[in-house]
């Protein structure tokens, strides 16, 4: 793959980065309701960017989502849910994938963009 991206993929990055946002928002909400559960846990939305949504949800430690959410080309998703044409895994286990954008796809996934 070149440097520009197909536009499905375009739309699939922007569509990533509006479920970070929605997600952003489930915990701040989640925060000020002090809802952080006993296992230091949160359920966020899969951020795999499927048009409409996938729906499906993660459980993740809060810390996890923290580090993940440090850096704009950085999401969430359900194992077997990533993109290789987009991203690539960073670390994984039975319950998320933490992919990492390429660098075509990185000014697509940018926080101000959304």
């Amino acid at each position: 793959m070149g440097e520009e991206l197909e536009d499905r993929y375009v739309r699939q990055a922007r569509n990533e980065a509006l479920f970070r946002e929605v997600n952003e928002r489930i915990v701040e909400l989640d925060e000020s309701a002090q809802a952080w559960s006993l296992a230091g846990t949160i359920d966020v939305f899969c951020e795999c960017g499927a048009e409409g949504g996938c729906g499906e949800r993660l459980t993740v430690a809060v810390r996890v989502y923290e580090t993940v959410r440090q850096q704009d080309d950085r999401f969430l998703v359900k194992p077997g849910h990533e993109t290789p044409e987009l991203e690539t895994a960073v670390e994984w286990n039975d319950e998320y994938v933490i992919v990492d954008k390429l660098p075509a796809a990185e000014p697509y996934v940018q926080d101000d963009q959304t």
